[in-house]
């Protein structure tokens, strides 16, 4: 694939990017492989699965995002750490939550089910862990998870107002439309009744995936995200008009124009809106 990409004229630095993300996939199994092998028969080995990533190929921000880790996964991290150590010396492991999942067990007078969660996620529903009855406020669990306003608001969304859930697993009250209705002194509490319902019967068991589309990004990295779609264009007309310029040696820049735009048509699309602005 990486080949494939390069022959089509997919610039230098994303084929290298991506080559690194493959690479570190098969770094990242050999790992999780050593790992469980070295905590055979420990809770750790079968808890934890590691991907340690090439922050230059994979990270979409460089800013980390604060959040206060349940105590059972705050464990884990030491021995992680050491293990890294011994395999990699030299080397810093930079944890990023916000890219990181899990899976929980979430039991009530309906059920019991698995819940796949994010990190954040996690932190928040880890707050009812020993007072699951208990209405907290939305300013006693940003104190409590220290997660930033716009995630903290992000994360209950997802938990109070998930898309196609008949049941939820939180519920607010007074009652939100937005994410930006919360006030400091909105109040949450586990869902009692909270269910999967299928095909309009309520199943006592069940795996559900509560991570869906919730965008594990900040409000910077759309910023990034931005830049990064803007330099990848510059790159694709810097390197188009370098291909023309070896082929005809000289030629009007009317004429450089409308080859440039014959090239980069295949690669950027343009709405409706945008063509009648243009």
């Amino acid at each position: 694939m990486v080949e494939w990409l390069r022959d089509v004229g997919m610039p230098a630095e994303y084929v290298n990017k991506l080559a690194r993300m493959f690479q570190d996939i098969k770094v990242s199994d050999d790992l999780n492989t050593d790992f469980k092998e070295k905590n055979k028969g420990s809770l750790t080995a079968d808890l934890v699965s590691l991907k340690v990533l090439n922050a230059g190929a994979w990270s979409r921000s460089s800013e980390r995002v604060p959040v206060s880790l349940p105590t059972e996964l705050e464990d884990f991290i030491p021995d992680v750490e050491e293990f890294y150590k011994k395999k990699h010396n030299g080397r810093k492991l930079t944890w990023h939550h916000v890219l990181s999942n899990g899976s929980i067990t979430f039991q009530n007078q309906v059920g019991k089910y698995e819940l796949e969660i994010t990190t954040f996620q996690m932190a928040v529903l880890f707050t009812w862990n020993q007072r699951s009855d208990d209405r907290i406020s939305f300013d006693s669990l940003r104190l409590a998870t220290e997660l930033p306003d716009p995630e903290l608001r992000r994360t209950l969304w997802s938990l109070v107002a998930f898309p196609k859930m008949k049941r939820q697993i939180l519920v607010c009250e007074p009652q939100a439309g937005t994410p930006k209705d919360f006030t400091e002194g909105t109040l949450f509490y586990v869902n009692q009744q909270f269910g999967l319902v299928k095909q309009g019967k309520l199943q006592k068991r069940g795996k559900i995936n509560l991570i869906g589309r919730l965008q594990l990004t900040t409000e910077k990295t759309r910023e990034e995200d931005n830049e990064g779609i803007i330099q990848l264009r510059i790159l694709r007309t810097q390197e188009a008009i370098v291909k023309i310029m070896k082929m005809r040696k000289r030629m009007t820049n009317a004429a450089l124009q409308i080859e440039l735009i014959e090239i980069l048509k295949k690669h950027v699309y343009t709405s409706k809106e945008d063509d009648k602005g243009t």
